[in-house]
């Protein structure tokens, strides 16, 4: 069953009292402190797209406490929400810097961000980092590409294996018209582009190759799948995987074993829908994003909580931020989450074979 919680950015919410009023996607990041991090995209203080105060990415903060509905007590800048990173918006390279992901290894967390001048025109990639739970982000100064691997390496999700390793899941930009490659790199590398390696089919079999030039790795979902933005977690020992499917218009999520694990054939949910009869409760015009909250549960009435965003094109307004719940069932064997091993270090191996990543 799916249950709107309500929105979490807009008129008379939390978000309001750090200058967030108009804005977007609100991606959850569990941070090294243990509270959650949101990070959102396009951001104004009037409750619509344009307008003064425009900074992208914002970061807001939140003690999580599930089954709630999102309160937030803080915000990178403090009283009023800054960007992460200095930039002039609208300049002869890019318009705006997007959020994608982030994921927290140690006292790092990072970001995967995309340069993009105007929807579904993506000019590269990085990846910035903070190690004061969010409050200042350096960049690296390496950039990544936006058009190798057929243009699906622009949005990027992630997630620590709890195994030495990060796994993630890129598509394309936000022409959301490409399928989905899968990836994974030591903790320790996760700066380096050479050190990634892609999941593909070479001799008749799936296996992971390093740095893949000579090799595009394939597509792991369905022929013909367009997608949008995604979000990676590992839930309770399972693989949980929120997306927007352009092509069906909806927030879908499938759930796996391990990340290896057949995608095509994954139970399948539609979460939201973007259009239906009036009488359907899980319906959000014009939606997209999709985010997995920290602390979501499996076979639980209400376990798994999404931050779902919705644009008004024509008014610009609504342009926010909503709170969903949805039954989601376990395919493996559920594990309680410890605390994740120190960068560079594994479980025992035989709880990695449990895991699927051994």
């Amino acid at each position: 069953m799916t249950r709107k919680i309500g929105p979490i950015t807009g008129p008379g919410t939390s978000a309001e009292q750090f200058g967030v009023g108009g804005t977007d996607l609100g991606i959850p990041v569990k941070l090294p402190n243990g509270s959650t991090a949101f990070v959102f995209g396009d951001t104004f203080e009037q409750f619509t797209v344009g307008g003064p105060g425009w900074r992208s990415p914002v970061l807001l903060r939140s003690d999580v406490d599930l089954p709630r509905k999102v309160e937030f007590s803080s915000a990178a800048g403090g009283r009023y929400a800054k960007q992460l990173i200095d930039y002039q918006h609208s300049n002869p390279e890019f318009s705006t810097v997007l959020p994608c992901d982030g994921v927290t290894i140690g006292s790092r967390t990072l970001l995967w961000v995309m340069f993009t001048q105007g929807l579904g025109n993506e000019r590269y990639c990085e990846i910035i980092e903070s190690s004061d739970n969010g409050e200042t982000w350096t960049r690296n100064g390496r950039r990544w590409s936006s058009a190798a691997f057929r243009g699906q390496r622009v949005m990027m999700t992630w997630d620590r294996g709890r195994d030495g390793w990060v796994y993630a899941i890129s598509t394309g930009g936000l022409a959301r018209n490409k399928n989905a490659l899968l990836w994974r790199v030591r903790e320790t590398d996760i700066l380096d582009p050479a050190k990634w390696e892609a999941w593909c089919w070479i001799d008749n079999r799936w296996q992971w190759k390093v740095n893949p030039a000579d090799h595009e790795p394939g597509d792991i979902f369905p022929g013909g799948a367009r997608l949008g933005e995604l979000c990676l977690r590992w839930v309770q020992g399972n693989w949980v995987l929120s997306y927007f499917d352009a092509a069906a218009y909806a927030i879908r999520v499938k759930v796996a074993a391990s990340p290896t694990a057949n995608w095509h054939t994954a139970p399948t949910y539609t979460v939201v829908k973007g259009q239906g009869l009036p009488w359907d409760t899980n319906v959000l015009s014009q939606l997209y994003g999709g985010y997995i909250v920290p602390g979501s549960k499996l076979d639980d009435p209400e376990g798994v909580h999404l931050i779902v965003s919705q644009w008004n094109t024509s008014t610009n307004w609504p342009y926010q931020a909503s709170q969903w719940s949805t039954t989601i069932r376990s395919v493996a064997p559920k594990i309680d989450d410890p605390t994740p091993p120190a960068s560079g270090t594994e479980w025992d191996p035989i709880l990695a074979e449990i895991l699927g990543t051994s």
